[in-house]
């Protein structure tokens, strides 16, 4: 039989490396100021919108995505 690579009669010291657990409301904050540290930001401005119909929605989404996408490449350094 082989003998255990452990001391079994030892007790285990001090964990290390351990994540602290955050609260979810902490988790979301700091995921939030890393997005906004990114720069990152939604191709269209916040708000309720009401259109009358999904044409138009999609029309409207699409050329706020397009012109975000090409700000993007318009600042990004050559």
């Amino acid at each position: 039989m082989m003998a255990p690579l452990v001391n079994l009669e030892e007790k285990p010291g001090k964990v290390v490396g351990k994540i602290p657990r955050r609260s979810p409301a902490a988790f979301l904050e700091r995921m939030a100021a890393q997005f906004q540290a990114m720069g990152l930001t939604l191709p269209y401005p916040k708000g309720v919108y009401r259109f009358k119909t999904f044409e138009e929605a999609d029309a409207w989404e699409m050329k706020h995505r397009v012109a975000a996408a090409v700000k993007r490449l318009r600042d990004r350094p050559r």
